[in-house]
């Protein structure tokens, strides 16, 4: 065990971010007195396809006869800032203020400033981007022909600097006519596009005392906005976005002559450092890409619409060292050309960023590749919990689609602490809500005329509220969310009420695609009939709804809750569900498949997400689910023991096979290290988790005109097997909201592991698992921290799987292992 107590530390030092002091109180709306500041500037380069205008700079000099007991800096944008006093940068924050639906709610931030400031002459100082607000922003087929500007074309910052004296009395420096505004090198800076920098067009000292601002121009007061823009300001709920390690190259090709690929061994979002020297005017350009083709050049056809490049110009002075600050991609490859030398290794240095959410999990077993998919999950989940759960990180998207966080919602939650980002995402979802009660397919939603809704995804709405609650026992995520989720849970009460609160075949004939998107990317020949999982869903969430209902005190709903969810799965036996056990459909009602996407495939009960779900979600009596079980078996089986499920039914898969007593199937799969599985893309170099099982594959490569479609090597989706990692494998699971009781049930498999060791680090305490297989003995070491107690399930001598109950502090468990492996019969 010693190797993995090490792995266990090296992997909680990489994935433990620094932590900032405390935000200060902040101010009441009312009590904003600075104005909006724009400075509107226009693309000067014609030849170029994309409006890219330049960042706009803004400058303010102020002097301190005495300096102030305490200084706080309260700053927002429409667009991102990035605020400096006196030369230096405030904060690691990147993307400030966050990205919202701009037209119900604005983020601000605050800063303690008071160990900055000097006597004499101040300089208080900001830079503004485009970002979310008025940046390309999303898929371009959503947003033709502008794809920008989608929540307004003129960017703004505000600025109040509040000082508090000795005496008690307050001073105040604020945004207002006095600024100077200007442009500098940044001559454009774009989420999707990258950054271009012109060193040679740098204001020394700009951001300093002593500078003369005398050509800077006044920026423009937005006045007649001021009202309804600061009314929206609200103090930021989430976590910023922080760099959070380094990367370095691990290799340097040059597959063209003066073009050079940079690896830099890892798969990550964010974006490079640039230290180089030459003279004025060189040109560096980086484009960033995941993969690499055949003959060893940049893959980009996977980026669409994002362009993902870098360029820096050269002032020719010495060293220069320059890195991006309003863009990220997502990247292991960086293409650099424009260079009059062979570069080595100290060129470019990574710098992954992330929503900084404090990841504390541990996971490590006796298998290299379980090892390598549990980092690929982590640097997946890194990458994309980046200000919202977004799908990836390096194409024209980047949205935060509720299919997806859906899915990953509890392995995410095994890995971090969401409690702020997601606070801050809920806001984002309810923002996003259709006034009919349907969720959006993602959100924040940045086209107001956009009316896309489908189930699963929509039910993320309800169940990552719940699954957040049931991690963190804290009931305002889910008190502040309830009205929405009401609102929601009355649109599909509507909707399948008709037909006894299922959904069957062809409900969803208004959407597109028909059907919504099913189980997206699943192997199998026929769709699972996409009403067969919307009614698991629907169970479901009547389920839960529930439980937060109870919790919340709202007594009567959850009595109506209970009975909906036993008239729900009632209907869905009824329906689809035949004597032994399969699920069967009339696929006639499906039409041909017009309307649904690959609707030609045709439709079937009978797959493995299906049974898998239904096992999942509990939603069979005894009986059926016996023989749902031999169905999910007998297709497993038939399948090689390989994942056929996509996107809406992977995370039920593993769990569901644990717990009809088929944990062997499981293990089965997961080490399996043939196309398709999670092995597969581990044994094949990947550095994080594919979007689909056939991303690449040695016969097709990447999947020819798929790949320009929608092929993400940064996607994890598929990584919701992280859940049965902590879950199942290690067994660690709640028992009550926040852990205040645990499960800790092991599944150890078909053998072929040997150990495991896994620590949840809950609001109590850090909860541990660890085991050890051998010939002889089946050992189990439990840690259960202080005002918790557990349930225990492990072998006793006979080799029947028997409760121990626990409380706090370590605990040891053995017993012979051969007994366990006859009585399972593994």
């Amino acid at each position: 065990m010693r190797y993995l107590v090490l792995l266990l530390l090296l992997l909680l030092l990489c994935c433990t971010p620094d932590t900032s002091p405390a935000i200060p109180p902040l101010p009441d709306q009312e009590n904003w007195r600075a104005e909006w500041l724009s400075f509107p500037t226009e693309d000067e380069d014609l030849a170029d396809t994309l409006n890219l205008p330049p960042a706009a700079y803004f400058r303010k000099n102020f002097t301190l006869d005495i300096l102030p007991e305490r200084a706080v800096l309260y700053c927002s944008a429409l667009g991102l800032i990035e605020p400096r006093l006196n030369g230096e940068v405030i904060s690691g924050d990147l993307f400030l203020p966050g990205w919202s639906d701009y037209n119900k709610r604005i983020y601000y931030h605050a800063y303690d400033v008071t160990d900055r400031l000097q006597e004499g002459e101040n300089v208080l100082s900001y830079v503004l981007a485009d970002g979310w607000y008025a940046g390309y922003v999303g898929p371009k087929s959503l947003s033709e022909p502008k794809n920008r500007e989608l929540y307004g074309d003129t960017t703004a910052m505000i600025s109040q600097l509040e000082l508090t004296l000795a005496d008690g009395s307050e001073e105040f420096v604020l945004s207002d006519e006095s600024w100077k505004a200007g442009t500098g090198p940044l001559r454009y800076a774009d989420l999707l596009m990258g950054e271009f920098y012109d060193a040679r067009l740098e204001n020394e000292g700009w951001d300093k005392a002593g500078f003369d601002d005398d050509n800077w121009a006044r920026p423009l007061v937005q006045s007649n906005n001021k009202e309804q823009w600061t009314e929206r300001l609200e103090p930021y709920p989430g976590s910023p976005v922080r760099n959070y390690t380094e990367l370095k190259p691990v290799r340097i090709t040059e597959p063209a002559t003066g073009v050079y690929i940079f690896d830099m061994g890892q798969n990550s979002a964010g974006h490079v450092r640039l230290k180089v020297t030459g003279k004025a005017g060189d040109t560096i350009r980086l484009r960033h890409g995941e993969m690499l083709n055949t003959d060893g050049s940049l893959m980009t056809e996977n980026l669409r619409f994002a362009r993902a490049s870098d360029t820096y110009v050269l002032k020719g002075e010495g060293t220069e060292i320059w890195e991006p600050r309003f863009t990220y991609h997502g990247y292991r490859y960086v293409e650099v050309s424009g260079l009059k030398s062979k570069p080595g290794p100290e060129l470019l240095t990574g710098v992954p960023v992330s929503s900084s959410m404090q990841m504390n999990g541990s996971f490590a077993t006796s298998d290299s590749m379980i090892n390598r998919l549990y980092e690929n999950i982590i640097w997946t989940q890194r990458s994309n919990f980046l200000e919202i759960p977004t799908d990836s990180p390096q194409r024209d998207e980047r949205l935060g689609w509720l299919g997806d966080v859906q899915i990953f919602s509890r392995s995410g939650l095994y890995n971090a602490d969401l409690t702020d980002f997601y606070r801050k995402w809920f806001a984002d979802v309810r923002d996003a809500q259709y006034d009919s009660g349907a969720y959006a397919n993602f959100a924040p939603r940045p086209y107001p005329d956009l009316v896309w809704f489908s189930p699963g995804w929509m039910d993320a709405g309800v169940m990552v509220p719940y699954n957040a609650w049931q991690f963190s026992g804290d009931t305002s995520l889910i008190a502040d969310h309830y009205a929405s989720m009401t609102k929601y849970m009355d649109f599909v009460i509507n909707k399948s009420e008709p037909f006894g609160y299922f959904y069957p075949e062809n409900s969803w004939t208004e959407i597109g695609p028909r059907g919504g998107f099913g189980d997206w990317l699943a192997l199998t020949d026929k769709h699972l009939a996409h009403d067969i999982l919307a009614s698991i869903y629907l169970a479901h969430t009547f389920r839960i709804m529930g439980e937060m209902s109870t919790a919340l005190g709202e007594t009567a709903a959850a009595a109506r809750y209970d009975e909906l969810f036993r008239k729900s799965t009632a209907a869905f036996i009824d329906h689809y569900v035949a004597a032994d056990g399969r699920f069967v459909i009339d696929e006639t009602k499906y039409g041909g498949g017009k309307g649904y996407f690959e609707g030609e495939r045709g439709f079937t009960g009978h797959t493995q997400s299906g049974y898998a779900s239904a096992i999942y979600f509990d939603v069979l009596p005894e009986n059926l689910r016996e023989l749902a079980a031999r169905h999910l078996v007998d297709l497993v089986e038939a399948a090689d023991k390989k994942p056929t499920s996509g996107i809406l039914g992977i995370r039920q898969l593993l769990p569901a096979l644990s717990r009809i007593g088929r944990g062997d199937l499981a293990y089965d799969m997961l080490l399996d290290e043939r196309y398709p599985g999670w092995g597969f893309q581990v044994a094949n170099g990947a550095t994080t988790i594919w979007e689909r099982w056939n991303s690449y594959t040695h016969e097709e490569g990447f999947g020819g005109a798929r790949n320009a479609k929608m092929n993400s090597f940064n996607h994890y989706a598929f990584g919701a097997v992280g859940q049965f990692l902590y879950g199942e494998m290690a067994g660690i699971r709640p028992d009550a909201p926040g852990f205040s009781s645990v499960i800790i049930q092991p599944d150890f498999g078909n053998g072929e592991l040997r150990e495991l060791s896994a620590t949840y680090a809950s609001v109590h305490g850090a909860i541990t698992s660890a085991w050890e297989v051998t010939d002889d003995e089946l050992t189990l070491a439990v840690e259960i921290p202080k005002g918790t107690t557990a349930k225990v399930f492990f072998p006793s001598q006979d080799g029947e799987v028997r409760l121990s109950e626990v409380g706090p502090g370590k605990h040891s468990f053995s017993a012979p292992a051969r007994t366990y492996w006859e009585k399972t019969g593994k």
